[in-house]
């Protein structure tokens, strides 16, 4: 071909990009009119790739671009980010939400089948609900405050939580005592006998090298580590082993085992081998490492707070005449009384606003007929979320916000309450709420009730107590090492 015919065919191909990759783009496109959170956004996601590199959720730079432009900005030329309460009602919550992209859903699954958590969802899809629907009332907060059967597993696992702590106290430890991994344990202890029953369940208070390992391998998998693969087989046959548990115990609850509540009703509703497996082992993963962030920064907050500690353990002393020291058994308080203790609730909740477990971006994708938020229309199969850390640290509706204050949830003002209730979404909204939330927060009002009530905590090294940058977002350091002192009645 020559020279003569070559230049008009590259100067063609060269404003076709320059029209495709930069005029539509930066002027042609809806985006062109959202406030860009950098300069090059409208041209490329380099930018906004970079910062999220090594599993970070670049909240940083998201926040300070909220912070410059506005409720709405352009994260890159096909993605946005929104930051207010109508923006996230529209998204999370209107005729169901939108639907999770295919990736990030993805990103949930296990043993090559679709979990609920993993389904993509999305307006007019009945996946979820069907899938919720299988779950029955096993996490409904009714049916929990009056669950013989987790008042069985509780006070199995706080048994042995206030022996150890008991042994800390007492012993050459002197009360010193890592809670970050303790608080795994706790958690996992009794959110595994309550999906797979004690045959099934784990032993991680007691059993320090399974823990660790464990908690391991999750780490690895959940930030997408060197050896994410090798983790992954290694959580699938963790679960895997669970259910063998159960399916060889069924029938042996007069024996001593506990019933595995959430692992025999989607056996019930015909859910059999991987499918079964991923649910379990996702309802597992959730019910142990959120709670252990939270409880972790909660106790990290009351060690530093001596007067609020104070004032909570005297609420928690209402419960009951205290702990039953030359008792075997482990005085479990009533549901209903624990759950309804105001401040308490006040503490717990502040803290999963402060220290959200999952703060960063929750991704959808808009609809084929696209949608329109703070005027902008928004075509169809953009990327779209909010991140949950920057509604709760909206200076507007929480003054103060990077401030730990319980006493904001206690206020007299009921329109206010409101608000904050409104822009609370620890655990999401809407039709994809967390369906462990009410489990969840009856499991940690009790740990947090028999660990308080009888000790006060104090901070020995929280070097490395900054949350880290990341979809589950625990300390940097991993680590809070506390000294526990019982105190007298």
């Amino acid at each position: 071909m020559s020279l003569p015919i070559l230049i008009p065919l590259f100067a063609a191909l060269v404003i076709f990009l320059l029209y495709r990759f930069i005029l539509t783009s930066v002027f042609l496109s809806p985006l062109s009119r959202i406030p860009a959170a950098h300069p090059t956004c409208a041209l490329s996601s380099l930018w906004i790739k970079y910062h999220r590199r090594n599993g970070s959720q670049a909240l940083p730079v998201i926040i300070n671009g909220h912070e410059t432009h506005g409720p709405i900005i352009r994260l890159s030329p096909n993605e946005v980010s929104v930051s207010s309460l109508e923006g996230a009602k529209k998204v999370y919550i209107e005729k169901g939400g939108f639907a999770k992209p295919k990736w990030f859903a993805d990103e949930f699954a296990s043993y090559g089948v679709t979990n609920m958590v993993s389904m993509t969802g999305g307006i007019g899809s009945k996946e979820h609900a069907l899938r919720k629907r299988d779950l029955g009332n096993v996490y409904s907060k009714s049916v929990l405050l009056i669950c013989d059967e987790l008042r069985n597993v509780t006070a199995s696992a706080l048994k042995d939580m206030e022996e150890i702590l008991q042994a800390v106290v007492v012993g050459d430890k002197g009360g010193v005592i890592e809670v970050f991994s303790f608080n795994g344990a706790v958690n996992a202890d009794i959110a595994s006998a309550y999906i797979y029953g004690r045959n099934g369940g784990t032993h991680f208070l007691r059993d320090v090298k399974a823990r660790d390992e464990y908690f391991e391998h999750q780490r690895i998998w959940m930030k997408g580590m060197a050896g994410r693969v090798t983790s992954q087989q290694f959580l699938e046959d963790f679960g895997s082993r669970r259910c063998s548990a159960v399916e060889a115990g069924i029938g042996d609850e007069e024996k001593g085992n506990s019933k595995a509540i959430v692992y025999n009703q989607l056996f019930s509703r015909g859910l059999r081998g991987n499918d079964v497996a991923s649910e379990t082992l996702d309802h597992f993963i959730a019910g142990a490492v959120a709670p252990q962030l939270t409880l972790t920064y909660l106790e990290w907050e009351l060690s530093r707070n001596k007067e609020i500690q104070t004032r909570l353990r005297a609420e928690l002393r209402s419960l009951s005449p205290g702990p039953q020291a030359e008792s075997k058994a482990v005085d479990i308080p009533d549901f209903k009384t624990l759950d309804a203790l105001p401040y308490l609730d006040a503490v717990l909740t502040e803290t999963l606003r402060l220290y959200t477990a999952a703060p960063g971006a929750m991704y959808r994708i808009t609809p084929p007929e696209g949608t329109t938020i703070h005027g902008h229309f928004i075509p169809g199969g953009t990327t779209i979320s909010a991140s949950f850390s920057i509604l709760h640290q909206n200076a507007a509706v929480f003054p103060d916000p990077l401030a730990w204050k319980p006493e904001r949830w206690l206020t007299e003002d009921k329109e206010e309450l409101e608000r904050m209730r409104n822009w609370f979404w620890a655990f999401m909204k809407g039709s994809r709420i967390c369906i462990g939330k009410d489990f969840t927060l009856l499991v940690m009002k009790l740990i947090v009730s028999k660990m308080y009530e009888k000790y006060e905590t104090e901070v020995v090294d929280d070097d490395g107590i900054e949350q880290e940058d990341a979809f589950f977002a625990g300390p940097l350091g991993q680590k809070l090492v506390l000294k526990f002192r019982v105190v007298g009645f």
